[in-house]
């Protein structure tokens, strides 16, 4: 908390200084910054939320979620039809063009599904195309998905395969489409500097559809590490747009000239997970143990976390997804409340009197992360914090290099379970307690469409994953953005800021 107050009152005496010199619409660019990074922009090879936000802007899919009402709409698709349980049907739009002045078909769908399905190309984005087996072309224009089984978000899951090109798919490979990314978007890349700069051009050919034209000419991305530098650029005129800003520093900014700040729920939310599995070992793992387990669920206070840290628009979870994801109910869950003498017991029972030492990798939001730790000292667990990039966390998890990971999950933007529980808990990459059960009644889940079938099999996969304490479901993720008074920004409660639909006002 010492680092907080700190914070603040470094913020209050650099406001107090009085007003700077505003970024402003002049050359019709918006200027942005965020605390992360995607190592690879494509969107098939990262699930960073930067990442995810520039895919919107570069890259369409068939069909587009409206964040607005929550309709699906054809988007690059003219239409979209089930033929069967396993068979989507779809007929692309005519005259689409992409930035490099392909025309995209029926063709590029096949192409994009064979590309991230062969096994040689490595994607890692599992989420937006393991649900598929593969593509039909049936004419230029007609393609055929195929499901690996039924799937029951199948209509959520179409509006994240985005597609590429199939020439440049071709000519450029893996590495290619990296460095000089092609979609169809409303923004093509104009610059592509990892650690300095991203510059999207809006592209003049683009075609519209569930989108609309984009009104500003240039976005400029910057990773920029420290909120306090995020908040100095604002006001010194560096930045037009941030976002995460915290509860202390959106104290500070409100009233000020120029500068609108507003606060909204998503469906990202926080967690800690554990080695249950013992993937980092299974001899002297305490965490392998279901009472430590409980412990640590014990230790750490929440409720003083999200009224002192996280702010308004949040609440504490219970269980491994967000609330309006479909099929999540945490009426069902075992619920842990903090209780740091229950924790102590528990620890002692499963023969830790005195605690023992952990590592806990984090990414983002980090006095977070130091305030877990600091509940979790109190009862005896020694925790060190691993401090990691958000692309390297995910390969220590994968790669079972991690004991405890303090992380966020904003499920690309999907509102159903399928995109956050089965993600974690489906013997997937990312799954760090290997539960065959839970697995088996995910699986069911993920691939019925009967609605109540599906809410029966996700209800049993929740109840055994808290009550085994695999996680530690932490809070939901309130986002306060701070951006220039002439922007006309509305944020969306899927994450994604939608700089195409912004405007500067004259």
């Amino acid at each position: 908390m010492r680092r907080c107050v700190m914070v603040a009152a470094g913020l209050a005496a650099f406001l107090l200084a009085g007003p700077a010199a505003q970024a402003g619409p002049s050359d019709n660019t918006l200027r942005w910054a965020s605390d992360s990074e995607a190592a690879n922009i494509n969107p098939y090879y990262n699930n960073v939320r930067e990442g995810v936000i520039h895919g919107f802007h570069i890259y369409d899919a068939p069909t587009y979620r409206d964040p607005a009402t929550g309709e699906y709409r054809p988007h690059l698709a003219e239409s979209v039809r089930l033929l069967d349980d396993t068979t989507i049907e779809l007929v692309m739009r005519q005259g689409v063009v992409a930035h490099n002045g392909e025309t995209v078909d029926g063709r590029d769908v096949a192409a994009t599904v064979a590309f991230v399905l062969n096994p040689a190309n490595r994607a890692t984005a599992h989420n937006r195309f393991g649900w598929l087996a593969g593509a039909e072309l049936v004419d230029d224009r007609t393609v055929r998905l195929k499901m690996v089984q039924p799937f029951g978000p199948w209509q959520e899951y179409l509006t994240t395969l985005l597609i590429l090109p199939d020439q440049h798919l071709a000519s450029a490979g893996v590495d290619g489409i990296a460095r000089e990314p092609v979609g169809t978007g409303p923004y093509r890349v104009a610059e592509l500097s990892p650690g300095r700069q991203t510059v999207l051009q809006r592209f003049d050919r683009y075609f519209g559809g569930a989108k609309g034209q984009a009104t500003i000419e240039r976005l400029i991305f910057r990773r920029m590490p420290e909120r306090n530098t995020q908040i100095a650029e604002l006001m010194t005129g560096g930045l037009d747009w941030i976002w995460r800003v915290q509860p202390d520093q959106a104290r500070a900014l409100r009233g000020r000239r120029n500068i609108n700040v507003i606060s909204g729920g998503t469906i990202r939310f926080h967690y800690l997970s554990l080695d249950a599995a013992g993937r980092t070992g299974r001899e002297n793992n305490p965490l392998t143990d279901l009472r430590v387990r409980r412990a640590v669920a014990h230790a750490i206070n929440r409720e003083s976390i999200l009224r002192n840290l996280v702010g308004e628009g949040s609440e504490v979870i219970h269980v491994p997804c967000h609330p309006e994801q479909f099929g999540c109910d945490s009426h069902v869950a075992t619920r842990y409340e903090y209780d740091p003498a229950k924790a102590r017991a528990l620890l002692a029972e499963a023969g830790y009197p005195q605690g023992f030492e952990v590592s806990l990798a984090a990414y983002r939001e980090r006095p977070w992360a130091e305030a877990i730790i600091g509940d979790l000292r109190a009862v005896g667990i020694r925790a060190q914090l691993r401090w990691l990039q958000a692309d390297s966390f995910q390969t220590e998890t994968r790669q079972g290099r991690v004991q405890m990971g303090f992380g966020s999950w904003g499920s690309s933007s999907v509102y159903d379970m399928a995109a956050s529980t089965s993600y974690f808990f489906r013997n997937t990459p990312d799954d760090m307690a290997r539960d065959d059960e839970v697995a088996r009644l995910l699986e069911l889940g993920d691939t019925t469409t009967d609605p109540e079938r599906r809410k029966e099999a996700y209800a049993a996969a929740l109840r055994r994953i808290t009550e085994q304490a695999y996680w530690v479901p932490m809070v939901s993720f309130p986002l306060t953005f701070a951006h220039h008074g002439q922007l006309e920004f509305t944020p969306s409660a899927d994450e994604v800021p939608r700089f195409y639909n912004a405007r500067w006002k004259r």
